[in-house]
């Protein structure tokens, strides 16, 4: 029964993911349903934090989601309020309820990027636990974090206006320091789950649909960015999330030949 739920929560995901992509490729979707796009970010977050309570057992995961959503919503505060981590920005009210001057959906979108790029290299987290695997690792699933945000920040930025940068870049006017933000927070959380991971049986489906979940939040932002005209965000993170699935793939099959 409790896995029939939460393959329901999937089925509802994937139906409202299919409806936006639509609405969102063909430019139909009205101002008035602005709020689906939060809504689309609050149930991938969910989906991840479903996949951590599998993975954490005694319902650890769902305490480390709680802790990573109001951790993160603590740091992205930072930036709101002194321009720190991220650097200086602030967020637009129609994205959803907001804490300490963060919208809500930024926490469950970090507990989403969290996870999803955990999915790629959890095959590492029942290996020997050293420092050098643990940097290894988290660094790994940094940069699919930070390439995630190559596409989320010039949407939101320059397509959508969910939040307005106060500072510029050279990356479409966003703070480089955006993205150093993203990877240094990244970094820290994954550590952390590194060394909290031990001999775990991860759930092959729901690994295989954080996979999926990842590549379809990275893809409906490709698509969103392609009728903003933002090409450039299109070809860089297509071309960084390429050659990080190709390292994958060398580095599992190097894992499994050991």
């Amino acid at each position: 029964m409790e896995d029939r739920w939460k393959n329901w929560v999937w089925i509802v995901f994937l139906v409202w993911y299919g409806v936006g992509l639509v609405l969102v490729s063909l430019d139909w979707l009205p101002p008035a349903l602005q709020w689906a796009n939060a809504v689309f970010l609050y149930l991938s977050g969910f989906l991840a934090v479903l996949y951590a309570g599998m993975v954490f057992k005694r319902g650890m995961g769902y305490w480390l989601s709680a802790i990573i959503i109001i951790g993160t919503i603590a740091a992205e505060s930072l930036g709101v309020h002194y321009g720190w981590i991220f650097g200086s920005y602030h967020y637009e009210k129609d994205f959803g309820i907001q804490l300490f001057g963060v919208p809500v959906t930024i926490g469950f979108a970090w507990v989403m990027v969290i996870f999803t790029s955990m999915a790629y290299f959890e095959w590492m987290l029942n290996g020997k636990k050293t420092v050098k695997n643990a940097l290894v690792y988290s660094i790994a699933t940094s940069i699919l974090a930070v390439t995630m945000d190559l596409i989320i920040d010039p949407v939101a930025y320059k397509g959508r206006q969910y939040w307005i940068w106060e500072g510029d870049g050279i990356y479409y006017d966003i703070p480089t320091q955006n993205f150093l933000g993203w990877f240094y927070v990244s970094i820290v959380i994954q550590f952390i789950l590194y060394y909290l991971l031990r001999d775990t049986s991860f759930p092959k489906g729901w690994s295989r649909r954080m996979r999926w979940l990842y590549g379809m939040v990275v893809g409906m932002f490709v698509v969103t960015s392609m009728v903003e005209g933002l090409w450039l965000a299109v070809f860089v993170t297509l071309t960084v999330y390429g050659i990080m699935l190709i390292i994958r793939k060398i580095w599992r099959e190097s894992y499994d030949r050991a």
